[in-house]
């Protein structure tokens, strides 16, 4: 398969809703409370992407196969580093090197805009996301985020790359 990377435009915001909500469940399943998981809906995923889109909150870069999506990252700059927030694909896609496609174009851009440090949070048990990260030259960084979810506490840790 050939993929694409691109821009997301505004016309994307149901495939990457339906994106995120599949990957969300798929990549979650057994790793987060089951209400909390299913709590993301598609409606309301859409209405975040369409917002996020047309305000220019994130950049969002999408990769297609035959101009249907198949995964999304989007990041924000920040003062001096780039956050990294959200990395979706479709599960029938896991391993054939999206994800890393979609990580090396982030890369590209924050090198261009002379940023040179990506943080991101990655859910404390979820081994395969810290396995993929960790390929891609991600190490632990001192910090971490939590929430409480029906007296379940939810552990996001912080992963930093220097370029």
């Amino acid at each position: 398969m050939a993929f694409n990377v691109r821009k997301a435009q505004l016309s994307d915001s149901q495939e990457i809703a339906l994106i995120h909500v599949n990957s969300w469940k798929s990549a979650f399943k057994g790793l987060m409370p089951e209400r909390y998981i299913n709590s993301y809906t598609i409606e309301d995923r859409n209405a975040e992407w369409l917002n996020v889109l047309e305000n220019g909150s994130e950049s969002v870069i999408v990769a297609d196969d035959n101009n249907k999506l198949v995964g999304f990252l989007s990041y924000s700059k920040k003062a001096d580093f780039l956050y990294l927030s959200k990395l979706y694909l479709c599960p029938s896609i896991y391993g054939q090197g999206v994800g890393s496609l979609l990580i090396k174009q982030m890369e590209n851009e924050s090198l261009a805009a002379s940023i040179h440090l990506i943080r991101l949070y990655v859910l404390d048990n979820n081994q395969s996301a810290i396995n993929f990260y960790s390929k891609q030259g991600f190490e632990f960084g001192d910090g971490f985020e939590s929430e409480e979810f029906e007296s379940e506490t939810i552990i996001d840790l912080l992963m930093e790359k220097r370029l």
